[in-house]
């Protein structure tokens, strides 16, 4: 295929995330959307990353995509919902241009039946659809990850070793584990010191020096955020898990939902290599199209060096994993042709017809399981969870100054960016009890502004919850199963007296749904095992 065509392929199945994926993750809202709506609109929620007590997060990630934003708003004058949109639309191209160069760079050096096999696990993987057009720092260093092992492959270093330097000053510090074999292959096994210190240093300076220069001025004073969050992460009393903590199946679970069995064919993917080469010396023979090469190894265990990282560590996220999600579809895709290869070495006395009836069986039956789980995984995503983008464009235009409240349902609304301007999202007394975001300050310079609010030890603090009585419309989630108003969650929905339904769509009810069920779409068969509650818009009536 040619790279065109594939940036085609690709490209629609990107386009089809930005349009339809539901924000997955409250971190992606309030910790990129909201400060970019900042950059944009002057308005948008803060978290205590934010601050310039703790500087977390760097502002040169925000300004690579608000300054696009900013020419094609002014451009088009579009509204924010479809600039919005937009910007999923401008990292759909991003993804499926770098997409491309691996497909060309796996086809390259793992032969055509492995990049075919990628191309289509990549198309249909839900973990790809999930990842691709997130506005998230492990989502830049997924797409960086895609050019640092294109550009190793294909031997240019230079551009490699760029690649990581920009994934860990601008994305996200510790997306350089990918790169510890890489610095193994050049440093130790070609010892090309001078090349890669120099080059190193080099690009650390161009990258990080424009980095601090921003950052700094937009904190007020010096700030190198990748630092701040490596010193947070690995030296601080608690390091990260304050949030998130899992179980050790968590990973196995997600990649399992993300990438079904070719999940299960990537762990396998040493394995069946190292089983290959074993049967190669006690029997050598021939084997079709083999171009898998004694290097196989070293080239996928970026993968590998990631899973031991991160599967120890107990704070687990699903966005932790995204950098390598490219890398668990070709480790899929080359332990299923490594199969068949073992496959021609261990049968062929059954003679080449039954060879081929096995090849095959194995090939299209891991295709098709994959698809069908693949796309039932989708439809779910769709079907339980997209209510929350839904909502927000039914509240009324109005020249008032409004406030939109969310109670138990703050870390499911998409945020500013689907609101008009005049509103203000609002946060009221829940369950919850760490720390919720703030609005920036917005005098001029606002982000420079330290807030005593703050802190790093997600501690709650009463000036983020606003009077209930002031809201003029609030987001509730009606399960059916708390009918009387309690305290400190009511169900807002059963409240007649005080609120009126502006709008409803269903969303699952995933406390009283079967596990399977609601992670897999199944038609006919799953309604009995799935429950759906009502997300809804409520005003309050005069």
């Amino acid at each position: 295929m040619k790279t065109m065509s594939v940036f085609g392929v690709v490209l629609v199945a990107r386009l089809f995330s930005a349009k339809f994926l539901h924000i997955t993750d409250c971190d992606e809202t309030y910790n990129y959307w909201e400060p970019l709506h900042y950059l944009l609109y002057g308005k948008g929620l803060q978290t205590w990353e934010y601050s310039p007590a703790y500087g977390l997060r760097s502002y040169l990630y925000l300004i690579l995509h608000a300054a696009p934003a900013w020419i094609l708003q002014k451009l088009t004058l579009l509204d924010s919902t479809s600039l919005f949109y937009c910007i999923r639309c401008i990292l759909a191209v991003v993804c499926a241009s770098l997409e491309a160069i691996m497909f060309r760079s796996v086809h390259r050096n793992f032969g055509s039946l492995i990049a075919k096999l990628w191309l289509m696990f990549q198309v249909f993987s839900p973990g790809m659809f999930i990842s691709s057009t997130a506005l998230l720092p492990s989502t830049f260093s997924m797409y960086l990850t895609i050019a640092f092992v294109s550009m190793w492959w294909e031997k240019h270093y230079k551009l490699a070793i760029l690649s990581i330097v920009i994934s860990s000053f601008i994305g996200w510090p510790f997306a350089a584990f990918v790169s510890l074999p890489f610095v193994y292959n050049v440093l130790v096994q070609q010892r090309l010191f001078r090349m890669f210190l120099c080059w190193s240093c080099l690009f650390a300076i161009l990258i990080g020096v424009p980095l601090v220069i921003v950052d700094s001025y937009l904190y007020g004073n010096l700030t190198f955020a990748p630092f701040n969050i490596v010193v947070y992460n690995i030296f601080s009393q608690h390091g990260p898990n304050l949030f998130g903590v899992e179980s050790k199946y968590f990973y196995f679970i997600n990649l399992f939902l993300n990438f079904n069995v070719v999940w299960c064919f990537a762990m396998l993917c040493p394995s069946v290599i190292v089983l290959k080469f074993a049967l190669q010396k006690i029997a050598p023979v021939k084997l079709h199209a083999n171009r898998l090469q004694q290097g196989i190894l070293w080239k996928i265990s970026p993968l590998y060096v990631w899973m031991l990282m991160f599967f120890m560590q107990p704070h687990k996220e699903e966005r932790f994993i995204f950098p390598v999600y490219p890398m668990v579809t070709l480790c899929g895709a080359i332990a299923i042709t490594t199969i068949m290869q073992v496959m021609d070495m261990l049968f062929q006395r059954y003679g080449k017809h039954t060879l081929r009836m096995l090849r095959n069986a194995l090939l299209c039956g891991a295709s098709l399981t994959f698809i069908v789980l693949s796309l039932s995984r989708l439809f779910a995503l769709y079907v339980n969870y997209h209510a929350p983008m839904e909502i927000s464009s039914r509240v009324d235009v109005s020249p008032a100054a409004k406030n939109i409240c969310l109670g138990k349902e703050w870390h499911r609304f998409p945020g500013n960016f689907f609101l008009p301007s005049n509103y203000r999202l609002r946060f009221v007394r829940s369950h919850f009890n760490g720390l919720l975001p703030a609005y920036f300050d917005e005098t001029e310079m606002g982000s420079t502004v330290v807030h005593s609010y703050f802190n790093n030890m997600n501690q709650p603090n009463s000036h983020m919850l606003f009077d209930i009585s002031k809201c003029d419309y609030i987001v509730d989630f009606d399960t059916e199963e708390n009918l009387s108003l309690n305290e400190t969650e009511p169900n807002y929905s059963k409240d007649s007296a005080t609120w009126e339904i502006v709008h409803s769509v269903p969303f699952l009810n995933s406390g009283v749904s079967h596990s399977v069920y609601r992670a897999f779409y199944a038609p006919y068969i799953g309604k009995k095992y799935v429950k759906f509650g009502s997300y809804n818009l409520l005003a309050r009536k005069m």
